[in-house]
């Protein structure tokens, strides 16, 4: 057994990009706006200017080589990219 983790913890500088990338997967209309005003939504979350740039620029790769959990930016890039969201699923049959 090992002490070593999987993936590492987030720096203490990124909970709030890890905030906000988990409220855009769970709430629909932040989304939303966000899709429309990044720079509004990414405010209200006290993010540095370099997250809100990555944000603002859907710049995964860099997300994650700046040390943001890779499931929470695929989850972004799923929902944007694919219109997928995950763990919620259409009602109507």
């Amino acid at each position: 057994m090992t002490d070593e983790l999987i993936y590492p913890r987030p720096a203490n500088r990124d909970l709030g990009i890890h905030t906000v990338l988990h409220a855009l997967q769970e709430d629909e209309a932040l989304f939303q706006e966000f899709l429309a005003d990044p720079d509004t939504v990414t405010g209200r979350f006290g993010l540095d200017e370099e997250a809100r740039a990555l944000l603002r620029a859907r710049d995964y790769r860099a997300m994650v080589s700046r040390g943001v959990h890779p499931i929470l930016v695929v989850q972004l890039q799923r929902h944007i990219e694919w219109g997928m969201q995950v763990g919620h699923h259409d009602q109507e049959q």
